[in-house]
């Protein structure tokens, strides 16, 4: 009787799967080109700087003599390396993002409340207005609204079955 029913459901995972692992694969390739590119571009850069300080030195060497043109090509790259340590641990970190609020947090609240019988005026009032809130949500929700209501409900279905079930004591 499910085995067609078991047998969809698996062909759909094998899809799913499927889809998944050639996603990644996919992505991984794009990654691995844009690291080699970026790679190629920093030897590149690394390769034009390096000639343009030979160049420098070679004018420099005309101008002043070669151990004059070291000492300033030397003294220029550190007054770099200092700039730029100094913009380093001069920065702050960013500060932490504040946390998304839960979606299912209020309709938990609300149908925890009409279970408690407390009487909170952002409650809806009797159980057609519930099943309303809890039908539009699920049609017009987002899909973590939809996982916090069904969420919440098996959480409900849970508390409900425990507080049903006939409690034996001294039972093994």
């Amino acid at each position: 009787m499910f085995a067609p029913l078991l047998a969809a459901v698996r062909a759909d995972v094998d899809r799913q799967v499927g889809w998944a692992k050639g996603e990644v694969r996919r992505q991984a390739r794009y990654t691995a080109l844009i690291g080699i590119l970026a790679g190629t571009g920093v030897l590149a850069s690394v390769g034009a700087v390096v000639v343009g300080l030979i160049a420098l030195h070679t004018w420099l060497a005309i101008k002043t003599g070669p151990l004059v043109a070291h000492g300033i090509i030397s003294l220029g790259l550190l007054l770099l390396a200092l700039v730029l340590f100094a913009f380093v641990f001069a920065g702050r970190p960013p500060r932490l993002a504040a946390r998304p609020p839960l979606q299912f947090v209020r309709h938990a609240a609300a149908f925890g409340a009409l279970g408690s019988g407390r009487g909170d005026p952002r409650v809806v009032a009797n159980g057609a207005q519930t099943l309303n809130v809890a039908m539009d949500a699920l049609r017009h929700g987002s899909r973590s609204t939809l996982l916090g209501t069904l969420v919440l409900a098996v959480v409900v279905g849970l508390i409900a079955s425990r507080k049903l079930q006939p409690t034996t004591r001294g039972a093994p």
